[in-house]
């Protein structure tokens, strides 16, 4: 699965580059969030939990009507059932991929904060200013007064997603490094699209050194796990936490970090709010096992993550970026059948694997200063790697 952008569980019916973007729309018009350059991920399902439909303003049935109005088919629960898997849901490794009993909706093993985490890395709330709103679909216009959900302006967010992919074929689109030709992008279009794709362990763009992808992505995952740990505190201003990555994309803005989670419900969730980071670092995790997300060695090098005791993973050779992707090769990767594939009786899929061990620090409450070497295992670069680019087994022909 597309860990990249957790794929929203959605597929456009007629093959296409944008597969994976139009993908997070169903997931987004069931779950309330929204994502940048096109990443996309591990699926996710378009309905959320009992819990997350109550926060929308639609019913089911009516997402549903909306999604097929807008020509896309609902997949499956992907990164929910990894994380359930990983938080304790009963199975074995040898019947996962015939035993889909961990993929059924509201299962308790982990809480609806954290499967509304989880994910949030595709579909992250977001507000228009009043010269934004201008998008009109099928005769329906935004609210810009709202913040944009697809589960509260399925049209809304369509026009505005499809706007961007579009856009984005020409210009970078970027939030706080405006340069001449760049567009002003939300955090939907960003992380699908633009310069926030490192939240699916992606490059934004070709011809980028791994080095620096990774030092994102660990900079974005040091930062969601503190928030995680309750390090950083959810009234922190973003401008104002120690983080090169977060200065950079976020510095610019008046946000604060429950905003940038939980904007427009923080009435309800802000309670919650570590359980939600907590699944949007799994999200980027997991991503980075998806093989049209990134490309790692064929087998693991012997030991373990320093100071650990866990097995190392496969090093990452390349972070690839989606514009010059085939959609429906880049879909595949991000399937249950694609993640399931490597199962075996003794031994989980990667992404599953280092969710379980993941769960483990987060139950002990455990500080980045205790997590952060595992951390930089699951990123560790091979020793001969490559700058970003498609990936030729996922190129658009």
């Amino acid at each position: 699965m597309h860990a990249a952008c957790a794929k929203i569980a959605i597929h456009h019916q007629k093959s296409s580059p944008s597969v994976c973007t139009v993908a997070r729309l169903v997931a987004v018009a069931a779950g309330g969030l929204a994502l940048s350059s096109a990443a996309v991920a591990f699926q996710i399902a378009p309905m959320g939990s009992a819990f997350e439909s109550k926060l929308t303003n639609e019913t089911e049935n009516s997402l549903a009507r909306a999604a097929d109005r807008l020509g896309v088919l609902i997949k499956g629960r992907v990164h929910e059932e990894i994380t359930q898997i990983g938080m304790g849901c009963p199975i074995e490794p040898g019947t996962l991929a015939q035993d889909v009993s961990c993929s059924s909706r509201d299962l308790p093993f982990a809480t609806p904060y954290v499967i509304y985490g989880v994910r949030w890395n595709d579909l992250p709330p977001f507000k228009l200013s009043p010269d934004e709103g201008n998008c009109t679909y099928l005769g329906k216009s935004c609210n810009v007064s709202q913040t944009i959900r697809f589960s509260t302006q399925p049209l809304c967010w369509y026009c505005l997603f499809k706007d961007a992919e579009k856009k984005a074929q020409t210009q970078a689109i970027v939030g706080c490094s405006k340069t001449k030709g760049s567009l002003q992008g939300n955090v939907m279009t960003r992380s699908h699209f633009g310069d926030l794709q490192f939240l699916h362990a992606m490059a934004s763009e070709e011809g980028v050194h791994p080095g620096a992808t990774r030092a994102k992505v660990l900079d974005w995952l040091e930062f969601a796990w503190k928030v995680s740990s309750r390090e950083i505190k959810p009234d922190t201003f973003l401008r104002d936490i120690d983080n090169a990555t977060l200065k950079e994309h976020f510095g610019c803005t008046q946000w604060r970090v429950s905003d940038l989670y939980i904007l427009g419900r923080q009435d309800k969730l802000l309670p919650y709010l570590h359980h939600v980071a907590f699944g949007s670092v799994l999200h980027t995790v997991q991503d980075s096992f998806a093989g049209a997300h990134a490309s790692r060695e064929n087998s693991a090098p012997s030991g373990m993550c320093q100071e650990t005791g866990f097995a190392k993973p496969r090093r990452i050779v390349e972070f690839h970026t989606y514009g010059a992707q085939d959609g429906s090769l880049h879909d595949e990767q991000d399937s249950r059948e694609a993640m399931t594939r490597v199962s075996a009786a003794d031994r989980w899929p990667d992404a599953v694997e280092a969710t379980r061990n993941l769960s483990r620090f987060y139950e002990d409450r455990a500080r980045w200063s205790d997590v952060q070497p595992y951390m930089q295992c699951l990123f560790e670069l091979a020793d001969e790697r490559n700058d970003s680019s498609p990936g030729e087994p996922y190129r658009r022909r």
